[in-house]
């Protein structure tokens, strides 16, 4: 069973990952399970960018007490969903969990989608060992996403922006009130939003919940553009709440370590930077972090940008690319990637010609015809960026 391919497993039996609106499904699998965490703190983080990072910061902050981790996507192992105050799920351990768990939901006539059934097995592992805290990051929205059928004591909200517009809504106020459905009352959200309507408008929902409110830009002072700090202020923010502790702003608002697709560097035959920015707004704030203090450049500073996104709107991707080549971070050439998650080759190759930039359909030909040693920036979708790390970092 260690050498399955859980992937390919997966989708025969669950099909591909993609949004299964509702509740019912979930909640109906989960009933016996959920009172297993009737004594854990249940922290769920929302919002359109950062909050895998935020989650995983709070994590590490909680590493000297018990607590489950369930993310997504993942990027390189469906392990990377399933973590404790250990790290992640060992294969094997999840192998016999998926295969327990497969024959319970068969038992219950249930049909599951891909996302549920790997959230319905995560339930089960945590539930063997209830912990302190239950750390759940959102996949898709807020309201009608698993991990909303736990009432969250405590909701993390790093951001609001457009993403998702066709199952989100194209308005911030809709967007921004399909995040907060996970909201309850007595619950606290502490949040990092920017924009004044948008704290006005979560501080009226929090108001109609009956939940508190914690918003940190009435705390704190950084730069929209300093993302991971920002992250790391708020996951430092429910820390303390967590642990009722004191919040002191000027303790967390001091430079990180970076994490994993967060300015993760690995060295090969070239200097690989990783960043995932996958949608306008991220990437904007890529772009600008990179041109701020912390990589101040008179010259450009990557010998090469590799760029592939996934699917998104004819305008989102032409308005990417249009920001890429006037960042003048290096030059830069766009690529596709095998995944279902994909942007169809022709849109991308398409709107690349159209902007004159660089495209390749051979990522892996293009960089190893390259001369060594140059410094390459590979953004955009996390699944590409597992897809980069896989060929040339793992040899």
């Amino acid at each position: 069973m260690e050498s399955i391919d859980l992937t390919q497993w997966l989708v025969t039996h669950y099909g591909q990952e993609q949004m299964r609106p509702g509740l019912e499904r979930i909640r109906f699998v989960l009933t016996e399970l959920i009172p297993s965490f009737s004594q854990s703190k249940i922290v769920i983080i929302a919002g359109t960018n950062g909050k895998g990072e935020t989650t995983l910061r709070l994590s590490k902050l909680l590493e000297d007490h018990t607590h489950f981790v369930w993310t997504s996507p993942h990027i390189e192992r469906i392990t990377e969903r399933f973590r404790d105050e250990l790290g992640e799920i060992p294969h094997g351990k999840l192998v016999e969990l998926i295969f327990s768990c497969h024959e319970k939901v068969l038992k219950m006539g249930c049909e599951l989608s891909f996302y549920e059934f790997l959230f319905f097995v995560f339930c089960n592992w945590a539930s063997q060992s209830p912990p302190e805290f239950l750390l759940l990051e959102v996949g898709l929205g807020g309201r009608l996403d698993a991990v909303n059928v736990f009432d969250a004591d405590v909701v993390l909200l790093p951001s609001i922006s457009r993403d998702h517009q066709e199952i989100l809504g194209k308005r911030y106020d809709q967007i921004l009130s399909e995040k907060l459905g996970t909201l309850r009352k007595k619950s606290t959200l502490i949040h990092f939003l920017e924009n004044d309507y948008l704290l006005e408008r979560a501080q009226i929902i929090s108001g109609q919940v009956g939940s508190d409110l914690v918003a940190l830009k009435k705390l704190v002072s950084l730069p929209p553009y300093e993302f991971s700090l920002r992250n790391h202020t708020l996951a430092g923010a429910a820390y303390c709440f967590l642990l009722e502790k004191s919040f002191h702003p000027e303790e967390w608002t001091k430079a990180v370590c970076s994490l994993e697709h967060r300015g993760e560097v690995f060295q090969a035959e070239h200097e690989w930077i990783f960043f995932g920015s996958h949608n306008v707004d991220g990437l904007r704030k890529l772009i600008q972090f990179l041109q701020s203090g912390t990589y101040n450049f008179k010259k450009p500073p990557f010998d090469a940008v590799v760029a592939a996104f996934s699917k998104r709107s004819h305008q989102d991707l032409t308005v990417m690319m249009k920001m890429l080549k006037e960042a003048k971070l290096g030059k830069v050439v766009m690529t596709v990637f095998n995944h279902p998650k994909a942007a169809p080759l022709e849109d991308i190759k398409s709107v690349a010609e159209k902007e004159r930039l660089e495209f390749v359909q051979n990522i892996t030909d293009y960089v190893q015809g390259q001369h060594k040693n140059q410094r390459i920036l590979v953004i955009g979708s996390y699944y590409f960026l597992g897809h980069i790390k896989s060929i040339f970092c793992r040899q």
